[in-house]
């Protein structure tokens, strides 16, 4: 299987595709052979690889990974020639920190992995907002289950997502309000707002159901 976890959105900024720098892709052998077995398999002889950063999650990033065939290329997403001619689609928000990545695949899996030589973060507020979560909330949150994932910082805005135990959680609100949302905007004075992005009707234990049509 190509997929990894499943993607959040990551908010691009408006200038990125300005200074964006054609990303490096490298892989393995042993990916290459694994991605032609699944493309095989799928009957799509010419599909490219989609890699998306969904999170960063105790110290490394979190992947979405899928076969792309031709013509169903995402708006968006740039586009690099890997290895062999192997087509990489990146979103636009991910390519900065996906520059000088080698693909892989697990030995006994066989499950593409990433190789990633970046930092978490580019930016020094959301790198310190990151350890924040890393260091001080992410491990109470983890003794329910859950997870709080830093998606975006920009313009004054940091953008989270709510995974595990607390997509869904009745909780949640209570959760960012009065401890994830209170520690961040006391911490960091450049930040008068912080958003979650989680979509909680889709959670094991939703606090709110979608009206019925």
């Amino acid at each position: 299987m190509l997929e990894g976890y499943a993607a959040s959105g990551l908010r691009p900024h408006a200038s990125d595709s300005d200074r964006m720098r054609q990303p490096r892709i490298t892989a393995t052998d042993f990916a290459l052979t694994r991605i032609e077995q699944v493309r095989a398999n799928r009957n799509q002889p010419d599909a490219g690889v989609r890699v998306a950063i969904t999170g960063r999650r105790e110290g490394a990033f979190t992947y979405d990974m899928t076969l792309v065939a031709p013509g169903e290329e995402r708006p968006g997403d740039i586009v690099v020639e890997g290895p062999q001619g192997l087509a990489v689609h990146l979103p636009l928000a991910s390519a900065p920190y996906l520059d000088g990545i080698t693909l892989d695949a697990d030995p006994s899996s066989g499950a593409l992995v990433v190789d990633n030589p970046n930092p978490l973060w580019l930016d020094d507020l959301a790198q310190r907002v990151q350890d924040l979560l890393d260091e001080e909330i992410n491990p109470m949150v983890a003794m329910h289950g859950g997870y709080i994932d830093l998606l975006d910082v920009t313009e004054g805005v940091a953008y989270i997502h709510m995974g595990g135990g607390c997509q869904g959680c009745g909780m949640a609100e209570v959760t960012l309000g009065q401890g994830v949302r209170t520690a961040i905007l006391e911490r960091f004075s450049d930040i008068t707002e912080v958003r979650d992005t989680t979509d909680h009707a889709q959670g094991a234990n939703p606090y709110y159901q979608a009206s019925k049509k």
